[in-house]
């Protein structure tokens, strides 16, 4: 078929159009295909573009030949009766077999007087835009699925403080419905929260253009409970001179800090498991002599009854005339030699006394390990800070006893420490294991040293303090600031979590002190526990 190209026709007047050429090229080179229509759908003019979408004989002069599939129904029919564009998007099938998505859209033509004389169809390839639309709305359903997903409370409010956004955390948390906060009022939502912290933060990361911590916000929600919540206001910014919204963040702590219990719950235990054996051993070395000092006492206990049974016999014999007597005396001098009653009179008392030592060291070991593994109530009390250090140096002596010595130096008429004893015996168990541990060490490469792990408790004009020192190799001045960092451990694999201390710096935070450490390289190191003073305040 020949290629129509519209020619330049001389009017009756004046000479041809000089921009008809451009035109003309311009109508060629388009990439959209561009058919004209006479008002009876008959081919004025067709471009190339259009010859490569649909491969139909579009000749001029000749009537549209459209196609079964792509051009159904006709766009040309329903612009003309309409009067208006009309346009549709479908897959056609290509020249090297693929199927494209090809926009079509009809528009009628008018002339000077307004009525419709022709028609233009334009069709372009759109299967990129389809195909980055479908990607945009693909990643918006993951977007979606992947906010409702999350664990995390996500609140999202415009600059008016109107919700919208309120994923699923939010709805099990505050006991709503997404429908019933979206487009409402957050701070008129039915939920009473304690104070003013957290509409302060809102207006502060507005204002500052910057995230903004709260910690610790009590809310109470419609059915009465109440729900303690930390959370992060991030602002999100808007449009030039419009309030920027913001985007709240955050957990139930309760939550958290039922599942930091497990954890130190399971720490602990770990801790008690690596120590059984040598927990083992302090309980067999006092059983042993117990044993020892009752099978000395049962044979002792022979012995006597049988100077008293010789003594009953004495007397009977003293009944019975001068020769009777006689024979029972040398019997009883015979046992009283064979006795050794000076040597009972010494080692019975002994004996006694180190059974009595020992069952008590047995007591002692059993106290301080029901005090470590009781997984505690989750209530705060008044414990003796003290009691606390002696029941940790007992469960832990045969961790330190083979490498160095402990010396205590606990301060008499301490006041009492408020807080939770189990979690302030993981932390005392962290650190006196390290020391032990960071003695050992040294006294394995320089065996001339004394191992020295020194605690001491004072207490300040800001608290209680607990120091924990030892002479070990002290800490690498490069691994110093690294040392609370969760997972971070200089130990070998299979020695060392990382979490120890960083667990110890969050429960010393949680009971309003803090935990410090003094590093001497080549020297040792020393550890300070402060508990504060106004959580001190009643005496033992």
């Amino acid at each position: 078929m020949s290629r129509h190209r519209p020619r330049c026709r001389k009017a009756p007047k004046g000479p041809c159009d000089p921009r008809a050429p451009y035109f003309e090229a311009l109508f060629d080179s388009l990439d959209m295909g561009l058919c004209f229509l006479d008002t009876n759908r008959t081919v004025v003019a067709v471009n190339e573009a259009l010859r490569r979408f649909y491969p139909g004989d579009f000749a001029p002069g000749r009537p549209c030949p459209g196609d079964a599939d792509a051009c159904r129904p006709c766009l040309a029919e329903e612009a003309l009766t309409s009067g208006k564009p009309a346009n549709r998007v479908a897959d056609v099938l290509g020249p090297d077999g693929a199927t494209r998505q090809v926009e079509s859209v009809c528009h009628p033509l008018r002339g000077a007087d307004g009525r419709v004389f022709g028609l233009v169809e334009i069709v372009r390839d759109v299967s990129r835009c389809v195909s980055a639309e479908r990607e945009m709305a693909m990643a918006g359903q993951d977007i979606e699925m992947l906010l409702g997903s999350i664990r995390s409370i996500l609140v999202g409010l415009d600059g008016e403080d109107r919700v919208r956004r309120f994923n699923a955390s939010a709805e099990a948390t505050f006991g709503l419905g997404a429908g019933q906060a979206t487009g409402k009022d957050f701070f008129a939502l039915p939920l009473v929260w304690d104070g003013q912290a957290l509409r302060e933060a809102v207006t502060a990361s507005r204002d500052t253009l910057s995230p903004v911590r709260v910690d610790e916000v009590r809310c109470r929600i419609a059915d009465g409970s109440e729900r303690v919540l930390g959370l992060t206001v991030n602002p999100v910014p808007a449009a030039s001179g419009s309030r920027p919204g913001v985007l709240l963040l955050g957990q139930d702590l309760a939550e958290i800090k039922a599942r930091e219990l497990k954890t130190i719950q399971e720490r602990r235990m770990q801790a008690i498991g690596r120590l059984a054996a040598g927990i083992a051993h302090e309980i067999n070395t006092p059983i042993q002599y117990v044993t020892y000092n009752a099978g000395f006492l049962e044979d002792s206990f022979a012995d006597i009854l049988r100077l008293l049974a010789a003594c009953g016999r004495l007397a009977e014999a003293a009944a019975g005339g001068s020769e009777a007597i006689a024979a029972a005396a040398r019997e009883l001098d015979a046992l009283i030699e064979e006795t050794d009653l000076d040597y009972l009179r010494q080692e019975i008392p002994a004996a006694i006394a180190n059974s009595r030592k020992g069952l008590r060291q047995v007591s002692e070991i059993s106290a301080a390990m029901r005090q470590l593994s009781h997984p505690g109530t989750g209530e705060s009390l008044f414990f003796d800070i003290n009691a606390a250090v002696r029941d940790i140096v007992t469960i832990t002596r045969n961790a330190w006893k083979h490498a160095a010595e402990v010396e205590l130096e606990l301060a008499d008429g301490l006041p009492l420490v408020y807080g939770q004893p189990h979690e302030v015996s993981q932390v005392l168990l962290n650190v006196v294991i390290n020391a032990a541990q960071a003695v050992e060490e040294r006294v394995s490469r320089e065996p001339w040293p004394h191992g020295r792990i020194a605690i001491a408790t004072s207490l300040g004009p800001h608290g209680v303090t607990v120091a924990v020192a030892d002479n070990g190799p002290g800490i690498d001045p490069a691994d110093e600031g690294r040392i609370f960092d969760p997972f971070f451990t200089t130990k070998p694999a299979g020695k060392g979590t990382g979490q120890g201390l960083a667990i110890s710096q969050a429960i010393m935070s949680r009971h309003g002190g803090g935990i410090e450490v003094t590093n001497r390289p080549g020297e040792g190191a020393t550890f300070f526990l402060r508990f504060p003073a106004e959580g001190a305040g009643a005496t033992a």
